[in-house]
């Protein structure tokens, strides 16, 4: 049996947007011009073993929408007539294009997604009204989906956006509101709305979504067990990671040149982690050019210098350390490690992130592997909110969770220090690091969704609690 849903909207608010962002996939085409969808669409989101489907409709939008329903209203069975008229989808496109999402919603909707702008004002979007008095003639429930939410949006900003729309939609045909973004969202998210569509749908449809939703929430979750193991594996590799000093060399030299070697390594493994979350979540493109400069925001925690601060006194010592370093990196890091040298002096230009783990041996100090930490939790999390409408991957909204990151990591203190205090050993192997650089990992992400997505529990649990996540707030 298929649940249908039937995604309907004013013209060029952003269907296909979201659609493109459920299904994780390009469909349809995306112009910034009224009624570039033209046909009605049929997708499959999820599908059982035993034949049942989700279905999602993607439709015309509505255009002149006041025209329309003067229409309606002149008729004497307003719906059967519209829907029985021949309309010229060149000549009269917007009422042919109306014509093709009513049809769709008499033939095919459980129940209506009706996406508005969440930026508009909707006592002044006139529009919003009219449409649903059209829909009310379908007697179809309505779900309202508000898409462009403020950039950045968290918990309390989408409750208060959702409620604010439902006392000024207090009326037929909704039955409730809620907000899923084109642009920003993550697939929690998507599972609230699909499990309120549950609720609204008829009693026979409601448990068919239901067996539904276990298969589509397998493959959200074990997408998300996929990235925490890719996320676990860099992190382990890099703690992991050991250059040997050569002897007969001086100390500042050899430190210098081991650096560089554990930085290009790193570097590599960060291009390679951002790359393989990306295709994990089904999206194209990569922020490896903003890697480097991601590094560059690491800030200051205590007495840890930031690589930006001046410094006198050997500064010109380490800048020139760090503008070599720099230049055996073929530029590549952006000029991070020449602000690095320049804020400290001599030897102990870059003492803050690399430590003589011994008197031949040289890795990462616990302070950079916490905000190694912070880097790659913020880059997972920007991944997985990233919507389609946004086009490629670019990592610009890295630092809308770098915060939120940081708080977790002092809320989870015990699982960072059991992955801190691996890094003073003289040698550490890659599966000894990585139980328990997965174990952090998953403590650290739980932490951060359960802050905005508490109704999550259950889901992101469903193998155990993580460290430290029981006792969340």
């Amino acid at each position: 049996m298929d649940v249908r849903l039937v995604l309907i909207s004013h013209t060029n608010v952003g269907k296909t947007s979201l659609v493109r962002t459920l299904l994780r996939r390009d469909v349809g085409e995306i112009v910034d011009a009224a009624h570039t969808t033209i046909e009605n669409q049929r997708h499959v989101l999820a599908e059982t073993p035993a034949g049942d489907r989700l279905v999602l409709w993607d439709t015309p939008g509505f255009g002149n929408s006041a025209r329309l329903r003067q229409r309606l209203e002149s008729q004497d069975a307003p719906l059967g007539w519209f829907l029985s008229q021949v309309w010229d989808r060149f000549r009269d496109q917007s009422l042919w294009c109306a014509q093709q999402a009513m049809a769709a919603v008499r033939d095919e909707g459980d129940l209506v997604l009706y996406l508005v702008n969440a930026s508009e004002d909707p006592e002044f979007a006139s529009y919003i009204d009219t449409e649903l008095d059209i829909l009310t003639w379908m007697r179809v429930p309505v779900l309202v989906v508000l898409n462009q939410l403020p950039p950045d949006s968290r918990r309390a900003d989408r409750a208060r956006l959702e409620d604010a729309w439902r006392e000024t939609l207090r009326r037929e045909p909704v039955a409730d509101v809620i907000a899923l973004d084109a642009f920003e969202r993550c697939w929690i998210d998507e599972s609230r709305l699909l499990l309120r569509a549950a609720e609204l749908l008829a009693p026979e449809k409601r448990s068919v979504l239901g067996r539904l939703l276990q298969v589509w929430q397998a493959q959200q979750l074990a997408r998300f067990d996929a990235a925490l193991d890719v996320l676990a594996d860099t992190l382990a590799a890099v703690i992991s990671d050991r250059e040997p000093l050569s002897r007969g060399q001086s100390n500042r030299v050899g430190r210098a040149a081991g650096f560089e070697r554990l930085t290009r390594r790193l570097v590599q493994r960060m291009r390679e982690l951002e790359a393989r979350l990306v295709a994990i979540e089904g999206l194209e493109g990569g922020a490896a050019r903003r890697v480097e400069a991601a590094l560059t925001a690491m800030r200051d925690h205590g007495d840890r210098p930031s690589p930006l601060s001046g410094a006198a006194g050997g500064a010109l010592l380490g800048a020139g350390a760090g503008a070599a370093i720099d230049i055996l990196l073929h530029g590549f890091s952006l000029g991070f490690f020449m602000a690095l040298g320049a804020s400290l002096s001599g030897a102990a230009a870059w003492s803050w992130c690399y430590q003589a783990i011994d008197s031949r041996t040289l890795g990462w100090s616990q302070a950079f592997i916490e905000d190694l930490l912070i880097e790659f939790i913020s880059r997972y999390l920007a991944i997985i909110h990233h919507g389609r409408a946004r086009g490629r991957f670019d990592g610009s909204a890295l630092d809308s969770w770098r915060e939120a990151v940081a708080v977790a990591l002092a809320r989870e203190a015990a699982a960072v220090r059991a992955v801190t205090a691996l890094v003073d050993r003289p040698a550490v192997d890659d599966d000894a690091a990585r139980p328990i650089a997965g174990s952090a990992m998953r403590a650290l992400v739980h932490r951060v969704l359960l802050e905005d997505y508490p109704e999550a529990r259950l889901m992101l649990e469903r193998d155990g609690v993580a460290p430290g996540v029981a006792g969340a707030a």
